[in-house]
């Protein structure tokens, strides 16, 4: 009997320590070590993140800049041999259309800007800043070309900054 009482109670012991180490929770999880090369693919992954949400943005804003400007053309000819316009377009809408895509592309040369300025002054993208150089100058030709009522040109300018950040996006794999 006693030994009987002694299988017991060592069975319950055992038993309670056993419940106790399967639901007892740890209070200390191990944080991620990172390495340097880590954190130089990370930067590399958002360098490349920027470049292609600047490709994106400005895809975008081409699609839409090609139908405005047409409207625009359109509108003009008409004017200039005193038609009715086809498109619908007052001249008092035709100098708001042409205002609002000047502040467009001042817009995206801002945005251009800071992408570069992002590259040049990060330590691990500045190897990768000369693919980069000159989009925002490629964009503020646009702009000079849009100020001077020359759209066409100005979207073949844009055109142009697309290309040189598709170029720059290859470089960065």
């Amino acid at each position: 009997m006693k030994r009987a009482f002694v299988l017991a109670l060592v069975t319950l012991l055992f038993l309670s320590i056993t419940g106790a180490s399967q639901t007892k929770r740890r209070s200390s999880q191990k944080k991620p070590v990172t390495s340097f090369a880590d954190k130089q693919q990370a930067e590399l992954r958002a360098g490349r993140e920027q470049v292609a949400a600047q490709i994106k943005n400005l895809t975008q804003f081409l699609y839409l800049f090609g139908g405005i400007s047409k409207s625009i053309d359109i509108a003009e000819r008409a004017k200039s041999i005193h038609e009715e316009s086809s498109a619908g377009m007052a001249p008092a809408q035709i100098e708001q259309s042409k205002a609002k895509l000047r502040e467009s592309i001042a817009g995206v040369r801002a945005g251009l800007e800071q992408l570069e300025s992002s590259f040049r002054l990060n330590p691990v993208l500045q190897s990768y800043y000369p693919s980069l150089a000159g989009v925002s100058k490629i964009a503020q030709t646009a702009e000079a070309q849009a100020r001077a009522n020359n759209f066409d040109q100005a979207g073949r300018s844009l055109i142009a900054t697309v290309n040189k950040l598709t170029d720059a996006l290859i470089s960065l794999r």
